[in-house]
């Protein structure tokens, strides 16, 4: 009778666990918010989302075939959502933190997916609450939110699509999941190649011989698809078959010109970048000199596919030339995309970073001494796709915004690590002591 009562209160407190916690992380983001805007949400929004603001007055003033050069940095999706809204900035902020706080659930769905623990499923959704990154990147007007939501229901799409034993579930799931990557990436390019390492992990997943080709190819169809008719768009409108231009941007005026500026004994930023500058005008045979101190690198954002090429080969002709330095600011850019948080949640981010990452390698290596080979490539495949792009192309433009969208599954992983941890910690107790010298 006692281990009845005992097992009601236990499903009780489950039951109410986990809208506590989406309470709790919407309390959280409601109050980072309030503070660095005010009540009013009506002060100036830095950064990035002018790109949106700008594409969201070009909608609503009819561009709807999205021919504005702002197109070329950001896709569509997020600017419409924007336009939708009639760019009422207040009630962006308010809708991407209803977007934001969606995540929680699914956080602990994926938990329960990879047969977690009930009450580890709820620690997992609990770190997503608390993540000060995701709090950060929920207030703000940025497309994360909507992108983040997208593709964390892709992945609770491809656990499903990892379970479906017939061809018309296998189809279902794989159209689902590779049509959200798609739609995630249509919001914030980061996304655009995910389904690559995706399709090549449900083709080692799916031990069903005879669904594996059909559920990669699921994945992959809408993928495709979606990225390619904004290339196609992008060709045709701007000369540039890239999806966006930030690419060979950020390559060449951030991961170079960082690059560039260690190897030449911290040399200024403005000269560095000006002489980068010069160096693409050059190679595409127009006058460097114009390249003068009131030239802004701006002005190489959105580009046609020639400039692009030029970026891309001065940007890898400085980092070859350079190892070193490069080097160097790879471990910069592992920092900064693991532990670092840019603004008022730094120290407190950094040290949640720490034990965050700490605990998700304890869980990812459990993982892999249980030999759950598969879920572990499911966790890992993703957050190794992310940094390693951050990484790449851009170490010195980015905080943890840029492991934002894996949160969810450093949270799996964490909660992994935190079991391992509990379990030793009861083998220990559980042992007998040693008997006592007299």
């Amino acid at each position: 009778m006692r281990e009845s009562r005992q097992s009601e209160y236990g499903e009780t407190v489950a039951r109410f666990a986990l809208p506590a916690i989406i309470l709790l992380g919407l309390a959280l983001r409601i109050a980072y918010t309030a503070a660095i805007y005010g009540p009013s949400l009506n002060l100036d929004y830095p950064g990035d989302y002018w790109d949106y603001h700008i594409a969201a007055k070009q909608i609503l003033a009819g561009d709807t075939a999205f021919t504005h050069r702002v197109f070329l940095l950001r896709p569509p999706l997020y600017p419409l959502v924007a336009a939708a809204l009639e760019v009422n900035r207040p009630l962006l902020i308010m809708l991407n933190q209803l977007l934001a706080i969606m995540i929680i659930p699914l956080t602990h769905l994926l938990a329960r997916q990879l047969r977690l623990p009930r009450e580890l499923a709820l620690l997992a959704a609990l770190i997503v609450a608390l993540d000060p990154t995701s709090i950060k990147y929920s207030g703000i007007l940025l497309a994360e939110p909507l992108a983040n939501l997208l593709l964390a229901a892709a992945f609770v799409a491809l656990l499903a699509l990892r379970r479906a034993e017939t061809r018309p579930a296998a189809l279902i799931w794989g159209l689902i999941a590779g049509a959200l990557i798609a739609l995630s990436a249509l919001t914030r390019p980061a996304a655009y190649l995910l389904w690559i390492p995706l399709g090549l992990w449900i083709i080692g997943a799916r031990w069903q011989t005879g669904l594996r080709g059909l559920a990669a190819l699921a994945l992959a169809l809408p993928a495709l698809l979606g990225m390619g008719l904004w290339q196609s768009h992008n060709a045709r409108v701007f000369d540039n078959g890239a999806f966006t231009s930030l690419g060979a941007y950020n390559l060449l005026y951030y991961r170079a010109a960082a690059t560039l500026h260690l190897a030449q004994g911290r040399a200024d930023t403005l000269a560095v970048d000006l002489n980068l500058a010069r160096r693409v005008e050059e190679r595409l045979g127009n006058d460097a000199d114009a390249i003068t101190e009131d030239w802004t690198k701006q002005q190489h954002r959105a580009s046609t596919g020639k400039v692009d090429a030029a970026m891309r080969d001065i940007a890898l002709e400085v980092i070859l030339r350079h190892p070193g330095p490069y080097a160097l600011l790879t471990l910069l850019g592992l920092y900064q995309s693991l532990i670092e948080v840019t603004g008022p949640l730094s120290l407190i981010g950094a040290l949640w970073n720490i034990a965050l990452t700490l605990a998700a390698a304890v869980g990812l290596w459990r993982l892999l001494r249980r030999r759950r080979w598969v879920d572990a490539l499911f966790l890992l495949l993703p957050c190794a796709y992310f940094i390693a792009g951050t990484v790449l192309v851009c170490t010195t433009c980015m905080d943890t915004r840029a492991r934002v969208m894996i949160t969810p599954l450093l949270a799996e992983m964490a909660a992994y690590g935190v079991m391992r941890l509990l379990n030793r910690r009861k083998a220990a107790s559980a042992s007998p002591s040693p008997p006592a010298d007299n």
